[in-house]
């Protein structure tokens, strides 16, 4: 009950004093009220905040609450007002008895719900309780439970004694389901058994909400459909249900492009650096996928790749893949590596993986000569985790992205001149982090925080094991793998513009940071720095595919000796 005592026109608000109240303190009624001294203030005004408080009031459990009067102290000029509000609580509705009528033999409720007798009455955490029944019995295998509150009984309103509610809540159970059919619509190419197998559920289970409520998800993840429904039951006479999916399939094979200009720096001309990277993510509807890719770096940098995946192996969550990689490293060797790995699937988002290989290193006369790089031959085993629950791969706009994986290697290194042949171990770990937050809608803010590390028995880790930093992947504002060390970290920070679903314009703030040490003569020198990249770029989704454009600049570095990144992502 609002009651009013004056009329007030425009003027600004000077004070707000509050009495009568017992149960909240003034300073929280007065932040209730979203009005600041000088704020100019109507009729309209204080009507609208009145009633937000009571509502707030109500939240907690003073559903008798009212105003009893409205005093408005306007100055000689009126153009400023004092209000002064006299508030009545009420007494606090507390739950008295509350019974749930309809449970079966067998049937029993959480101990979670927060609806009990001598707790104040509040309405939405009673509406929650109602939603966490349906969806505990919708995870027993009972999707058309149906729940309401049957009686609301109230007591002591008038009087001295204390204000309460008895409560009655029906619940009506209903069959319980078992999936009886799976019907899958809008596949034509994608084979209707690895849907399945992706989607956790199988015909001859019961019904469980929580594991249908990840269907959808689970199938945008594997990146082969534009969009999935949410899967709906139909009921069948014989006390099953036919699970429906509808989908469309999107372009699951994909060609990455990128076109990269290093403008000259002091005795070096500028160059063109390039990528070819071309995948097939769902072989003729089979889930297999394979990979080529060819990258140009640096102007004597190269790097070739080839890799095969066969999922679900045996009918289990255990996908298998074997590779071939060759990278020539600025004429100074030549690394070939072959590798098989494995990656067993926990649920949707958490995963472990291990792989073994091979690394043979074969330097040219300038590497031995120059850089002291011997040959050398590595066996390598790696295990780790990968934990992700981005929303969506290709734009996300919340979720986590997390690995590390951990290598020991056995390394045997032939002997140059004098040296005498030796084998020494090494370790490697590394660590990947991103999160995507979007406190505003069309707004993401992007965190990345990456970090490898070797260590060896050997007197100083050779260049061939040293991790290369800078670039688009990277280290924006710098050349391709300009730096080099046994240990570099970097982090990502963008702030992106969505335009729409796939598309973005971002700007982004790099750092980086690289450490390590070489023999130089019969000294130990130690090489760090600290590095910092900043700039903006754009990601469209046009016609010819996902197009993307970085420029970026280094610390202290003009306009024109900015890095400019062209890609081109297309998905046939």
């Amino acid at each position: 009950m609002l009651s009013q005592v004056g009329v007030i026109s425009k003027a600004k608000l000077q004070q707000v004093d509050i009495t009568g109240n017992h149960y909240f303190s003034k300073r929280e009624i007065q932040s209730w009220f979203k009005m600041r001294r000088g704020d100019a203030i109507t009729e309209k005004d204080i009507y609208r905040n009145c009633q937000m408080i009571l509502e707030r009031l109500k939240e907690e459990g003073f559903y008798f609450a009212k105003f009893d009067s409205i005093r408005f102290d306007y100055s000689g000029d009126s153009s400023r007002v004092h209000i002064e509000v006299r508030l009545n609580e009420g007494k606090r509705l507390q739950v008295g008895q509350v019974k749930f009528e309809g449970l079966k033999d067998g049937h029993q409720l959480s101990d979670d719900l927060r609806t009990r007798t001598g707790r104040p009455f509040q309405h939405l955490i009673l509406e929650e309780d109602i939603e966490a029944i349906l969806r505990d019995f919708e995870g027993r295998g009972y999707p058309y439970c149906q729940v309401r509150i049957a009686h609301l009984g109230f007591h002591g309103l008038d009087g001295e004694q204390e204000a309460t509610v008895d409560i009655i809540v029906q619940i009506s159970i209903g069959p319980p389901v078992l999936i009886g059919e799976i019907e899958i619509r809008g596949n034509e190419v994608t084979k209707g058994y690895v849907i399945e197998r992706e989607i956790g559920v199988k015909t001859g289970q019961f019904y469980n909400q929580r594991v249908i409520d990840k269907i959808t998800p689970r199938l945008l993840k594997l990146g082969y459909f534009k969009w999935v429904n949410r899967p709906r039951l139909e009921w069948q006479s014989n006390e099953t249900g036919k699970l429906i999916l509808e989908l469309e399939e999107g372009s699951s094979n994909r060609f990455d492009g990128v076109l990269g200009y290093n403008p000259p720096a002091q005795n070096s001309s500028g160059f063109i650096t390039g990528l070819i990277d071309i995948s097939f993510r769902n072989l003729l509807g089979t889930g297999r996928q394979i990979e080529a890719r060819w990258e140009r770096r640096t102007a004597k940098t190269q790097q070739l790749r080839f890799r095969y995946l066969e999922p679900w192996l045996a009918g289990l969550p255990l996908n298998l893949g074997f590779g071939f990689e060759q990278l020539i490293q600025d004429t100074i060797f030549v690394q070939r590596e072959l590798r098989l790995d494995g990656r067993f699937l926990f649920n949707e988002n958490f995963s472990l993986l291990s792989y073994v290989s091979t690394r043979d290193v074969s330097p040219d006369s300038l590497g031995q000569l120059l850089f002291g790089v011997p040959a050398s031959q590595s066996l390598n085993l790696g295990v780790g985790l990968n934990l992700n629950t981005l929303d969506y791969p290709l734009n996300p706009q919340r979720g986590i992205h997390y690995e590390t994986t951990f290598e020991w290697s056995r390394k045997k290194v032939d002997s140059i001149g004098e040296n005498s042949d030796g084998s020494f171990n090494q370790k490697r770990i590394a660590i990947d982090f991103e999160t995507y937050v979007s406190p505003f809608r069309w707004q993401v803010f992007a965190f990345g925080l990456h970090g490898r590390q070797i260590t060896s028995g050997e007197d100083a880790i050779s260049i061939t094991d040293q991790y290369r930093l800078g670039g688009t992947r990277t280290l924006r504002g710098y050349r391709e793998e300009q730096f080099r060390g046994s240990r570099i970290a970097w982090g990502n920070f963008e702030y992106r513009y969505l335009l729409n679903r796939y598309s973005r314009f971002f700007l982004f703030l790099d750092t980086g940071y690289f450490y390590r040490e070489e023999r130089v003569a019969d000294n130990l020198l130690k090489f760090e720095e600290a590095l910092i990249g900043f700039g903006f770029g754009l990601r469209l989704d046009t016609r010819l595919g996902f197009f993307g454009i970085d420029y970026g600049l280094g610390e202290g570095e003009g306009l024109s000796n900015g890095k400019v990144h062209i890609s081109l992502i297309n998905e046939f």
